[in-house]
């Protein structure tokens, strides 16, 4: 199919197998759990990397990295179970342009599961081998890299302007989308928010640990890692938007009044985060101050998650429409999918307690003189 002069695939002529605001839904719940475990992996191998190499200076940094380490590896098969959910939902919605992206910059998209094989190993290996240093930092630059390959792939989708010029420059699929202006800010704004968000899990178990030297030295680190990743993130984050194309930026703040609401949201909510969690870390109501700053990171988000969509449907508006697309519901598939996924959160809930309550264990050990 042909749109303004440039070559776009139509759409998968099979009718989608649900209501589109049913998919959209699906994906953004995928996408936001997804983003949790994400977050979680890649700014606590962050975390684990620096406070590894401060071991020998200082004990309570190497506790941390060894606790880090004892979850990580399955931090990161969460993120890659709820990332395959997420993916399936957008190459419903998107396949044409996210099948045509993925040929283009295919050398580097295969490399992905290799990378990831590697960087899951490397996580397992620092669990058993905490003196080691260097697998985890391995994992880590492999983790970046992984995350910079998708931000093309996912922005790459969104500009068919460009799939011709890349497809002549490489038929083989050896390019990246580095005439996106939004690539680099998009890429900082996930990789400081990932940071931020492992912050934020540091910071609350400290909170929950406040009363031992260990739950301190948590609350204060954690509470300025997430502070400042916040407070750069917020810059970041301003650079993204501005690097929007105009048509999509005037699509959000004249457009519609829900995606205004959402930018303002997405500008307030993070504040707010910074306000408590700098309360919570000097001032005797840390209890109070730290649900709030989680609940306010949490609302940050959706927000995030809602504006990802809220973007990308102004880019893709002038040549895909999804409210056009067939729809033949197969709503007992959809019926079990759904029991299916609410048995998969049910059984990950119970397997987080069994390993918090482990941890709690091995911390209350660790305070018995």
């Amino acid at each position: 199919m042909m749109s303004n002069l440039i070559p776009l695939p139509t759409p998968d002529p099979m009718p989608l197998p649900g209501p589109v605001w049913l998919m959209l839904t699906l994906l953004l719940v995928t996408f936001l759990l997804h983003l949790v475990a994400m977050n979680l992996t890649v700014g606590g191998s962050a975390i684990a990397a620096f406070c590894a190499l401060r071991r020998k200076r200082d004990a309570l940094a190497g506790r941390l990295a060894a606790d880090l380490v004892r979850v990580l590896p399955i931090s990161l098969a969460f993120t890659i179970t709820l990332g395959v959910a997420a993916l399936l939902f957008v190459q419903v919605l998107y396949g044409n342009l996210l099948y045509t992206s993925s040929i283009l910059i295919g050398v580097f998209w295969i490399a992905v599961i290799p990378a990831l094989i590697v960087a899951y190993y490397g996580l397992y290996y620092s669990k058993s081998h905490p003196g080691s240093s260097a697998p985890l930092w391995l994992s880590l630059i492999l983790l970046l890299a992984i995350g910079f390959i998708y931000v093309n792939n996912f922005t790459l989708m969104l500009a068919p302007q460009r799939w011709l010029a890349m497809y002549r420059h490489s038929a083989a699929g050896a390019n990246l989308n580095w005439g996106e202006p939004s690539l680099v800010p998009r890429y900082l704004h996930f990789m400081l928010g990932a940071f931020a968000i492992a912050g934020l899990a540091v910071f609350a178990a400290g909170v929950w640990q406040r009363t031992t030297e260990y739950g301190q030295w948590l609350l204060a680190r954690g509470s300025q890692w997430f502070v400042t990743a916040t407070v750069l993130n917020y810059i970041a984050g301003m650079w993204f938007l501005l690097a929007l194309p105009r048509p999509v930026l005037m699509d959000l703040f004249t457009g519609s009044v829900w995606a205004s609401v959402l930018v303002g949201l997405g500008m307030l909510l993070p504040l707010a985060a910074v306000m408590h969690a700098l309360l919570a870390a000097r001032t005797e109501k840390t209890l109070l101050h730290a649900r709030l700053a989680v609940l306010t990171t949490a609302g940050t988000l959706v927000v995030m998650v809602l504006l990802r969509q809220a973007v990308r449907t102004a880019y893709v508006r002038p040549f895909l429409r999804l409210n056009d697309l067939p729809v033949r519901s197969q709503w007992s598939v959809i019926g079990l999918f759904l029991l299916l996924f609410a048995a998969g959160l049910a059984t990950v809930y119970a397997m987080l307690a069994r390993v918090g309550r482990g941890q709690n264990a091995r911390s209350a050990g660790a305070a018995t003189p």
